[in-house]
């Protein structure tokens, strides 16, 4: 008798974590990537500092991803690409459709923030720590704000992390980086 629920019990267990398991093939918009080999926030916020002031200064241009004319989702871009090693699309509605959603209580280096600000429908950056997101704005280019700042305090609205974990390293060119499925979420 204690044999046989031993077993059944053995065998539900089995059957419980079986249940659990769910291997993913891709990954989706709301996943996370995320690495067994991470390192501190400190370091991601050191590497976003440092790019954000190589391209603070650089003039805001609807569509632009270079250091001749960058909008905002083309900065989210390149500073995912650069720092994160992840490839988002060049757009801000896609953008919000990537990682997860997260409370602004819970922000960390390389999290996106999202913003409603009076003045268009939507808006993006990076966020660098210390209450400080980078971003290009119509009026000033690529800069550094606050979001504390009563603007873009009133303007907020959500952020998303798009990293489970920040990555070891990041290779130095493209091909060496390794491919990451992206999927194109549909609707907004």
């Amino acid at each position: 008798m204690y044999r046989s629920t031993y077993v059944f019990i053995v065998l539900i267990g089995v059957v419980c974590l079986a249940g659990c398991y769910a291997p993913q093939a891709l990954v989706t918009p709301t996943d996370t990537v995320s690495t067994t080999d991470a390192i501190p926030s400190a370091a991601i916020e050191s590497e976003l500092r440092t790019l954000a002031t190589a391209w603070q200064g650089t003039p805001h241009l609807e569509g632009g991803s270079s250091r001749s004319g960058i909008d905002a989702p083309g900065l989210v871009l390149v500073f995912a690409d650069q720092v994160l090693g992840i490839s988002l699309p060049h757009s801000t509605a896609r953008q919000l459709g990537f990682g997860e959603e997260i409370p602004r209580s819970s922000l960390i280096p390389g999290d996106i923030v999202c913003f409603r600000p009076t003045s268009m429908p939507r808006h993006v950056g990076i966020y660098l720590g210390s209450r400080e997101f980078v971003h290009s704005w119509p009026d000033d280019g690529v800069s550094i704000a606050r979001l504390d700042d009563p603007y873009w305090n009133g303007a907020y609205w959500a952020a998303r992390r798009v990293l489970g974990e920040p990555l070891v390293s990041t290779p130095a060119t493209p091909e060496e980086r390794p491919s990451r499925p992206t999927r194109r979420r549909v609707g907004w």
